[in-house]
């Protein structure tokens, strides 16, 4: 399977209804703090305060410990609180990824050594951020994940997501105009074949299953589960009323070949509103919201030394939940 797309954003919970726009919470809105909000911010600044004071104080060790698992927490909980916000409306959507080795022991970190893992973080992310393209840039969401633990070091991920420029269209609505290739980068197809190259059906579809988060309020940040869900694929939701008989995109070709694939618009209504919408929906915990929605190109072909000629094009998605905080400060620039 070709994977084009990786880990960020944004809280949803769609209803069943078709719509076609979105609008943003106004700016002018007054909202204040849950009690939940002030608690999990007291928390964060707390942590953010011991490793100001390690920073300050490098002489002192400190013979405490924290988890993994609890640091990789208040990690992303930092980062998220102080740097990303959603609420901001965005045209395009930029994801990527880093790997790193932190030192640890047997699954813990001292307390001397949270602000050199917290920076070894920080760096990933900005370096992720000043990657993405276009302008106006706005991080949306950060996600840590730990992976590989030795007994002297632990391997950790980084997600993180940022959207930039302002929206000239309606997110979710596909116009006549909408024919996309369905992967590849290689842009739209039909008559408007060459328009849009460096996008494709795939990163149109994970655009718009993120952008809703533009509708909560400037102030709101998420704090995303450690784990996404895991890929599902189109066979995993077969619908009968669906265009290629599943809620995700699927095409069988063999010779003559019509390839390139092209995706018309009413299809990309389906496959965003009855497939993406539906399956996130499906998926999501109770009292969770969406952080972020991925949406990656299958291809699977047959053994030519078979005599199989065949060829399968898919999509496939996963998503990661959490929980959605609001705070009063602005998000800092990276």
């Amino acid at each position: 399977m070709l994977s084009l797309a990786v880990f960020v954003l944004a809280a949803i919970t769609y209803s069943c209804a078709k719509q076609d726009k979105t609008e943003p919470v106004s700016s002018t809105t007054k909202i204040s703090q849950s009690d939940a909000d002030i608690l999990i911010e007291n928390k964060i600044r707390a942590f953010k305060s011991k490793m100001e004071f390690q920073r300050e104080n490098p002489s002192y060790k400190s013979s405490e410990t924290m988890s993994v698992d609890s640091a990789v927490w208040y990690f992303k909980a930092a980062l998220n609180y102080t740097y990303a916000r959603a609420g901001v409306d965005f045209n395009y959507l930029s994801n990527d990824s880093a790997a790193i080795n932190v030192s640890t022991s047997n699954g813990e970190i001292t307390e001397s050594g949270l602000p050199v893992i917290y920076q070894q973080i920080l760096d990933s992310v900005r370096a992720i951020y000043n990657s993405a393209i276009g302008n106006d840039k706005n991080l949306l969401m950060v996600n840590v994940v730990p992976s590989e633990v030795s007994t002297s070091s632990t391997d950790l991920t980084i997600y993180a997501a940022t959207g930039s420029t302002t929206p000239t269209y309606i997110y979710g609505h596909f116009d006549e105009t909408d024919y996309w290739n369905w992967g590849l980068e290689l842009g739209k197809c039909g008559e408007y074949a060459g328009q849009e190259v460096g996008q494709d059906a795939s990163t149109v579809l994970q655009y718009r299953i993120n952008h809703p988060s533009v509708t909560y309020p400037p102030g709101t940040y998420f704090i995303p589960d450690e784990n996404p869900t895991r890929w599902k694929y189109y066979g995993d939701y077969p619908d009968a009323n669906s265009p290629g008989g599943y809620r995700l995109f699927y095409a069988y070709d063999e010779p003559p070949y019509t390839y390139p694939i092209c995706i018309p618009p009413e299809d990309m209504h389906y496959y965003l509103y009855d497939g993406l919408v539906y399956i996130m929906n499906d998926l999501k915990p109770a009292g969770k919201y969406l952080t972020f929605g991925e949406v990656v190109i299958g291809y699977v072909s047959g053994d030519p030394a078979n005599f199989e000629y065949w060829v399968k094009y898919s999509h496939e998605v996963r998503f990661t939940y959490g929980d959605k905080y609001f705070s009063v400060e602005p998000g800092e620039t990276l």
